[in-house]
């Protein structure tokens, strides 16, 4: 089934994560249910505070609950500005009001990844100039940012130790600001060149480090991340894949 199909012809949903990463739980109106085979639903909610595969993070999950019904969220995915949650249902029918309760572990986890993620973008920058990123995935089981660039392994402990020099006590700022400001605001952004027309921009900055447009989930303090770990290199299609952690 495809998720355009699913959520054509509803309004954009309301999204919970970018208004407030830290929030575990929302109310909402379910809009649509679509049944796939057995136990498993497509439901599109008129707000969501999951957030869905996409923009270097992997699909939250959790729990949504009504009157008489329970489901499990195994993953959630975005279509023209409509969140579509594929789900199991435990019991009851989907229908009407319904509590969201995400995976908090699973989304803190995430939060420190990407916010790790950006500290490695300027860490890296610290060491060999600007370089473009190819691409990210900033959650479990293995975070990674790809880089055109060909990256020795032996630059893998400075790069870490650069990283971790970044953290501490350093406010991480999100706000959203009109095309012609975006240059007034990013710094250390390490690739504009994919960056998609738009009316606004969510910029997620990390004071001191740099500040960037991102639709992602963040923590709301470098100091969150705790400790990160550069955990292997890989030669990819245009550049180098780095692997990280967080501890």
């Amino acid at each position: 089934m495809r998720i355009e199909e699913i959520a054509r012809g509803l309004p954009p949903t309301r999204k919970i994560y970018l208004e407030d990463s830290y929030a575990k739980r929302c109310d909402s109106r379910i809009l649509r249910v679509l049944k796939e085979k057995g136990s498993y639903y497509y439901v599109v909610p008129d707000s969501s505070i999951f957030h869905p595969l996409g923009g270097g993070q992997p699909s939250d999950q959790g729990w949504i609950r009504g009157e008489g019904f329970e489901a499990e969220v195994r993953k959630v995915l975005e279509s023209d500005d409509v969140i579509v949650i594929y789900c199991k249902l435990i019991r009851g029918d989907l229908e009407g009001e319904a509590e969201q309760e995400l995976d908090w572990e699973k989304r803190y986890l995430v939060m420190r990844l990407h916010t790790a993620g950006h500290v490695i973008d300027r860490a890296l920058a610290d060491l060999m100039g600007r370089v473009e990123t190819l691409g990210a995935f900033h959650g479990p089981p293995r975070a990674y940012v790809d880089y055109r660039a060909s990256i020795d392994e032996s630059l893998l402990p400075e790069i870490e130790r650069g990283a971790n020099e970044l953290l501490g006590e350093r406010e991480v700022i999100v706000r959203e600001v009109a095309p012609e400001d975006l240059e007034k605001v990013i710094y250390g952004a390490p690739n504009l060149g994919r960056l998609p027309r738009a009316e606004r921009y969510r910029i997620v900055e990390i004071k001191g480090v740099n500040a960037m447009p991102c639709t992602g989930t963040h923590v709301r303090n470098a100091a969150e991340v705790g400790r990160i770990s550069i955990t292997g290199i890989e030669r990819v299609e245009g550049g180098t894949r780095i692997y990280y952690g967080v501890s």
